[in-house]
């Protein structure tokens, strides 16, 4: 008997509503935040509408893939669960059981391997489906190894630059800063990025990066890219919080004031980082960055994310697919 595939999407989450902000805060800190850290969060919220759209977004993708993946003939059923909000990774794995599913393929929405996403949703998961009569639960390949990802943002950094009026533009790969004390030996996530921003920037028809150090072009500034050619670019970090110690760099923030300083005239940001839009697009880039790029007198635009643009849908189905064939031949 053929034996039915669930594929399973696990995100961050965030809240549905202005009163969401401080339940879904704690379940993220493990502890109940103060008043004033609340407040101060649901200004921001405020501010981009009043929600996050990252659980409504991951919920239309996982309508998108199933349609998906049946018209390719997978007789498959799919789910988005969150794993600080609702739905939940429990709720979703439910889900796909009552709709039939024996076994499930899960696939992060966050597309770069991290301690503080991939791995607490792969706890997550496998804790969840030990009290389900699920016989499988196994893992599809990070999104960012996908060419469709890599090829949407190449596409759209080259849109970006074809449209932004600049003579001296810099590009700006960036993913969510982390602690560097919480990365392990030989952390992929650094890695990944690099591997991906130097994909896009060469697909994007950007100079060959390297590492280069406190160059006059940019003084005090460490990165992986190029400065060579009309377009300089290079892959960095957004969105660091305020817990002490060093975080992953360069910081967005601190290059768009070297750069202003050093006669750029624009920043293009290309949040390869990010698959799915919330608080770190919409409120950190959106708002509080180009903000800053006004003030220092620079031209700031950035590309969109995928969200739930086709070439993501196919993104996903190429993680997944090769999963979804074990157990489904039919003798």
């Amino acid at each position: 008997m053929p034996v039915r595939t669930g594929v399973l999407l696990t995100a961050f989450g965030g809240p549905d509503s202005l009163e969401s902000v401080g339940p879904f805060m704690s379940r993220f800190m493990g502890r109940e935040p103060s008043p004033q850290i609340v407040a101060s969060a649901q200004e921001k919220y405020r501010a981009i509408g009043g929600y996050s759209p990252l659980p409504g977004v991951a919920g239309g993708i996982a309508v998108s893939l199933e349609a998906h993946l049946r018209d390719r003939g997978h007789d498959v059923v799919a789910a988005a669960g969150m794993r600080y909000w609702e739905p939940s990774i429990d709720s979703a794995l439910e889900d796909l059981q009552a709709r039939g599913a024996e076994r499930v393929a899960m696939v992060s929405l966050s597309a770069f391997e991290s301690q503080v996403t991939c791995e607490a949703f792969r706890t997550c998961a496998l804790e969840a489906s030990q009290g389900l009569e699920i016989e499988d639960v196994c893992e599809a390949p990070m999104l960012h190894k996908a060419p469709q990802y890599r090829a949407f943002f190449a596409e759209e950094c080259a849109r970006a630059l074809d449209s932004i009026e600049a003579e001296r533009p810099l590009v700006m790969m960036t993913a969510h800063s982390l602690p560097v004390a919480d990365l392990v030996p030989d952390d992929p996530y650094p890695g990944g990025l690099r591997e991906v921003a130097a994909a896009v920037a060469a697909s994007a028809g950007l100079a060959e990066g390297t590492d280069f150090v406190d160059d006059e072009r940019l003084p005090g500034v460490s990165a992986f890219g190029s400065l060579e050619g009309p377009v300089a670019w290079l892959q960095g970090y957004q969105s660091k919080g305020a817990r002490p110690g060093a975080w992953l760099g360069p910081d967005l923030a601190g290059v768009m004031a070297i750069a202003a300083e050093n006669g750029y005239d624009a920043v293009v940001v290309v949040p390869i980082g990010f698959a799915i839009d919330h608080m770190e697009t919409l409120w950190d880039l959106d708002i509080e960055a180009m903000e800053r790029a006004e003030e220092l007198g620079l031209r700031f635009t950035r590309t969109p994310v995928p969200n739930d643009d086709h070439r993501f849908i196919e993104a996903l189905s190429w993680a997944v697919e090769p999963l979804l064939s074990v157990g489904n031949d039919p003798d």
